[in-house]
């Protein structure tokens, strides 16, 4: 009970004393915790881009390559919404995909987007 207490009185110091030391290390530890949190949300707020991911899974097999392209070139909303554009809408040459892959692929991302919108 004594080092919890302890804890307690050193947490709360490290939060309310201004002394430029602890003040410098108070900075940096709070922004990298809101640098983390502003990532984690941005994450958590791109839901097309998570059910693309989750339909193409289940729906494709896909190889560990494909698998880590995928997760990469799908990983937001905006990503999502660029390689439908650029892959499903101009017909760019993809590396890792292409025939009736590609189509099917282009068909969830277009159903994902709209999905995504309606949410």
């Amino acid at each position: 009970m004594k080092k919890f207490l302890l804890l307690v009185v050193l947490v709360l110091a490290f939060f309310t004393i201004d002394h430029p030391v602890i003040k410098e290390h108070r900075e940096s530890i709070l922004g990298e915790g809101v640098d983390l949190l502003g990532e984690q949300s941005k994450v958590a707020r791109s839901t097309a881009a998570k059910i693309a991911r989750t339909h193409i899974t289940q729906k494709i097999e896909l190889d560990e390559t494909e698998l880590e392209y995928l997760n990469d070139a799908l990983s937001t909303d905006d990503k999502l919404k660029a390689f439908h554009l650029r892959y499903c809408k101009e017909n760019d040459l993809n590396l890792y995909f292409y025939g009736n892959k590609l189509n099917e692929i282009c068909r969830i991302a277009g159903e994902s987007i709209f999905e995504g919108k309606s949410l």
